[in-house]
């Protein structure tokens, strides 16, 4: 990337991370009040139930919520950005691609300030600081590739999927209960384990506990590798796929 266009992509994740809150009483507190405010549910319905089972369930619940965060909200965030950004895109020539990474850049200094505060916390409810903490940013980068490629698909796609907002809403719907956020993946069924094991986010999620809990890693060159292949793919067929976009915005 040249500095202009680096010029142009930091521009673009300034403005995009100011505009989600812009107009509100509370700014940026609305970006972390989210996660929080999951969190509490998920703790307050299934706390009797999960906190026997699981040791730090309630450490073990806000780590999931935070890393479920930045998937939804890289998706969430990016499958819209082309249209929020039409007038940009009919008045300058630039690659389009910018707006995405642009976004899911946002999204990600947004789930930094989550790790921040969650990190203070942790020790607070039974997790102590570790070395292994040091290996976190590798784990949150393999999620943003991960999420990334999803979203550049996704982003392209959009302006001639007119359904697809709605589509990919149930999909994460689904996908949530798909992945270990709230629950540990060895409390699934058979047939919920084998659709878990097909889950690289989970078990990306499942290793950032690993980590912070100080046990060994399992397994990593698969989910990584998919994450890698996620990005690749997704920067690679965006250019292809959202040819024209502007017409259909």
């Amino acid at each position: 990337m040249n500095r202009s266009r680096w010029d142009l992509f930091c521009l673009l994740t300034a403005v995009e991370f100011r505009a989600r809150d812009q107009g509100t009483a509370l700014g940026f507190l609305w970006t972390l009040l989210r996660p929080l405010t999951q969190f509490a549910i998920l703790y307050t319905v299934f706390g009797g139930w999960m906190g026997p089972r699981v040791d730090g369930w309630a450490a073990y619940l806000l780590v999931g919520v935070v890393q479920w965060d930045l998937f939804a909200g890289v998706t969430g965030h990016s499958l819209t950005c082309l249209r929020r950004k039409s007038g940009l895109l009919r008045a300058a020539a630039f690659p389009r691609v910018l707006v995405v990474l642009s976004t899911a850049a946002s999204v990600l200094l947004s789930h930094l300030a989550e790790w921040a505060l969650l990190l203070a916390v942790l020790p607070l409810l039974g997790v102590p600081p570790r070395a292994a903490w040091l290996a976190l940013p590798a784990l949150i980068a393999a999620e943003a590739a991960l999420a990334l490629g999803a979203a550049c698909l996704l982003a392209a796609l959009a302006p001639a999927l007119r359904d697809l907002e709605q589509a990919w809403g149930l999909a994460l719907y689904a996908l949530f209960f798909l992945t270990p956020v709230f629950y540990a993946a060895e409390m699934a069924g058979p047939q919920g384990q084998a659709l878990i094991a097909l889950n690289p986010l989970a078990a990306l999620i499942e290793a950032t506990r690993d980590l912070l809990w100080g046990r060994a890693l399992p397994e990593l060159t698969t989910p990584a590798a998919l994450a890698a292949a996620s990005a690749a793919a997704g920067l690679f067929l965006f250019p292809r796929l959202a040819r024209g976009a502007e017409e259909r915005l």
